[in-house]
């Protein structure tokens, strides 16, 4: 019996993972696009001086240059992305400030957020390689039934270990389960170029329709949904190009996005994400044949086959996002399965949420936030 429910529980990943990717490569019906850069309000925060990398801030003035309206924040006049942001860009807008809020980074958008004033909005993470069409292609899924449109981040160009790590996370996990979830219909919230109509905007509150919750990009999809419009990922991924990383920062931000997510309703589908991985499943896998008698050489073979048949799957998604699948991505792929099970352990034994040296987890206990009171009761 035992081993029965070991080979059921292989089985049941190999579906979740391989289905995964099927559905996660649907592209949803593509309008045609209609916004022009001088409909686009930009709003693009810094902090560090690794924010204003030369690819992000060239992608910004070329929009500035097409017509866009740019809104570059810092949170203070000395912020490391200051300097070299002028340097390139000695003409860059530039909006100087910071609110008072448990959220450091919605302290620093608020402000761009307030002053945006084109026909669409789109809140910008640091260092995507944006282009006008990217822009036009997501903002065509807006319309009077879908009030929010996520482009998610690829990542691409990575220069060392650490960088290929973080690309696998990006492109063969996070990307392909968050497609997955949004093709089935569930409200997806993730970093990326997040577009909203301006009016929308104003109707869910501006800034406050972001900070209902301790994850903004949370709380602005829920926002948007509780005026009863829908949300949706956009089809195109947009390029990260990651140069280098250093690797105690990509562990950090994998542990604080698991931390997040743990505290918002969608923490039991969270938690469950490293059952189904290919390291448990595996395991589990090797397991039920021991049970069952097999010799050790067959159950050897057959982690070979199920680590093998796992990274064609997750090959064949991130080709088919048009994104490069090679040798040194599928052992950072294999690390990180590996690392799935001590990832979500380290998540779960701690209570910090550290986002660029604040603990943005104390911020929100101490600001005395109860998310059902801020929604009115509404869950």
């Amino acid at each position: 019996m035992a081993a029965s429910l070991a080979l059921l529980w292989w089985f049941l990943g190999m579906v979740v993972h391989w289905g995964s990717v099927v559905l996660a490569l649907r592209d949803r019906a593509q309008q045609p696009a209609r916004h022009g850069a001088a409909d686009f309000s930009i709003v693009a925060p810094l902090a560090g001086a690794a924010d204003a990398s030369p690819d992000y801030v060239d992608a910004l003035a070329a929009l500035s240059r097409a017509g866009a309206e740019v809104l570059i924040c810092v949170a203070s006049a000395d912020d490391g992305a200051v300097a070299p942001l002028k340097a390139r860009w000695p003409e860059a807008p530039l909006l100087v400030g910071s609110a008072d809020t448990f959220n450091p980074k919605m302290n620093n958008v608020r402000k761009g957020l307030e002053a945006a004033s084109r026909e669409v909005v789109a809140l910008c993470d640091a260092g995507i390689a944006l282009t006008l069409e990217d822009l036009r292609a997501a903002a065509a899924g807006l319309s009077s039934e879908v009030g929010l449109v996520l482009a998610l981040k690829a990542a691409t160009q990575p220069a060392n270990v650490a960088a290929e790590m973080e690309r696998a996370y990006l492109n063969g996990h996070q990307a392909r389960f968050l497609l997955l979830a949004d093709r089935i219909g569930m409200a997806v919230a993730s970093g990326g170029v997040t577009l909203i109509a301006h009016d929308t905007l104003q109707r869910i509150g501006n800034w406050q329709g972001f900070n209902r919750w301790i994850a903004d990009d949370y709380s602005v999809v829920r926002s948007v949904r509780e005026l009863g419009m829908t949300t949706t990922l956009g089809n195109r991924l947009l390029d990260l190009p990651l140069g280098r990383r250093d690797w105690s920062t990509v562990w950090r931000r994998q542990v604080r996005w698991a931390r997040t997510r743990l505290r918002l309703p969608v923490w039991p589908v969270v938690a469950l994400e490293p059952l189904v991985g290919a390291a448990v499943t595996g395991l589990a896998g090797a397991l039920g044949l021991a049970g069952l008698g097999v010799g050790e050489g067959m159950v050897c073979l057959f982690l070979v086959v199920h680590l093998a048949a796992w990274l064609v799957a997750e090959k064949i998604f991130v080709n088919g996002r048009g994104l490069s699948f090679d040798g040194w991505a599928m052992l950072a792929a294999l690390a990180r399965e590996a690392l799935a099970p001590v990832l979500m352990i380290q998540a779960l034994a701690g209570r910090t949420i550290d986002w660029r040296g604040a603990d943005l987890g104390d911020r929100w206990r101490s600001a005395g936030v109860d998310a059902a009171r801020r929604l009115g009761n509404g869950g």
